[in-house]
């Protein structure tokens, strides 16, 4: 039987509001060690979810040239002189609107493609549309294994070693 995203969903639902402004949501993010928090509308719905690289976005213009030999980092004053200033706008202005939202029905399997072919780390999960949990590549690669652990099947290296 496939495993489903309700099996390893995180329960936690820290989210933000549309109207979160952008440095609360940095400490959000912060406060709760995570790469990203779901935005949510009227009724709970997930309407967005606002990442650490959607609020880079926000405060380096040109973030995504990076990988460009000749991109030039701005200074760190110029940064922190950029996030004062849009800190105060909502999460609404800087979310990804169309995110990747999951069915806690959905497999596993799918929700891992999904995650990997867009390049992101976690996604939310909804019932009826509403939240209930986060997914994260991390707890899909553990529950594809999960059963191989308790098979007995995988050992799991002790203090750090991972040469077998």
């Amino acid at each position: 039987m496939a495993m489903l995203v309700k099996d390893i969903m995180d329960r936690d639902l820290t989210s933000l509001a549309e109207d979160t402004t952008l440095l609360e949501a940095i400490a959000l993010l912060a406060a709760h060690d995570t790469s990203g928090l779901p935005v949510l509308g009227d009724g709970g719905k997930v309407i967005g979810f606002l990442s650490e690289k959607d609020i880079l976005r926000s405060a380096i213009p040109g973030y995504l040239g990076y990988m460009d030999e000749n991109f030039a980092m701005p200074d760190v004053d110029k940064i922190k002189a950029r996030v004062k200033r849009v800190g105060r706008d909502p999460a609404r202005d800087y979310m990804t609107k169309d995110a990747i939202v999951f069915d806690e029905e959905e497999t596993i399997s799918n929700a891992m493609v999904a995650l990997f072919k867009k390049n992101i780390r976690r996604a939310p999960v909804v019932k009826d549309g509403s939240l209930v949990g986060m997914v994260n590549r991390e707890e899909i690669l553990k529950g594809f294994v999960h059963d191989n652990f308790e098979d007995g099947e995988v050992e799991i290296p002790v203090g750090g070693d991972s040469s077998r």
